[in-house]
C-alpha cells in the first residue's frame, strides 16, 4: 500500500564528519509542509535474532528514496527521500497506476530544499 507521511524537515548523516556522525537537517525554503512517499505491506518471516526469534506476520514500512539533488549531495552523496511538494503529487502517489506514481521518484529541484543552520 502507498501512503503519505507529512513532514516539515528531514535529516541526513553528514559524510564529511566522523564519529560521532553529525546529522544535517533540510527543509523547504519557507518550512512548507511536504510529504514523504511511503509504502507499507505485510510480510511473514523472522524479524528477530538467533537468540530471540520473532516469527510471524509483520507490517513493514519504507520511504522511497532517489538520487540526491545538489543541496543534499555534499552532505549525503547516495540518496535523499522522495519529497511530494504539492497536493497533485500527493494524489498522484496515492491514486495513479504504479508506473505513473513511480515517475515521482526523482530528486527535488535544488531550489525546493535548503540546508538548515
Amino acid at each position: 500500500q502507498r501512503c503519505l507521511v507529512p513532514a516539515t524537515a528531514f535529516s541526513e548523516p553528514d559524510r564529511n564528519t566522523s564519529k560521532p556522525v553529525v546529522f544535517r537537517w533540510f527543509a523547504r525554503p519557507n518550512r512548507e509542509l511536504f510529504y514523504f512517499a511511503g509504502i507499507w505491506r505485510e510480510w511473514e518471516g523472522d524479524r528477530g535474532t538467533k537468540k530471540v526469534p520473532n516469527v510471524g506476520k509483520h507490517l513493514l514500512f519504507s520511504f522511497l528514496t532517489t538520487e540526491p539533488n545538489g543541496i543534499v549531495e555534499p552532505i549525503h552523496e547516495k540518496a535523499m527521500p522522495v519529497l511530494l511538494r504539492t497536493m497533485d503529487e500527493a494524489e498522484q502517489w496515492l491514486e495513479a497506476p504504479p508506473e505513473e506514481a513511480l515517475q515521482l521518484q526523482k530528486p527535488a529541484p535544488d531550489d525546493a530544499v535548503v540546508l538548515l543552520p
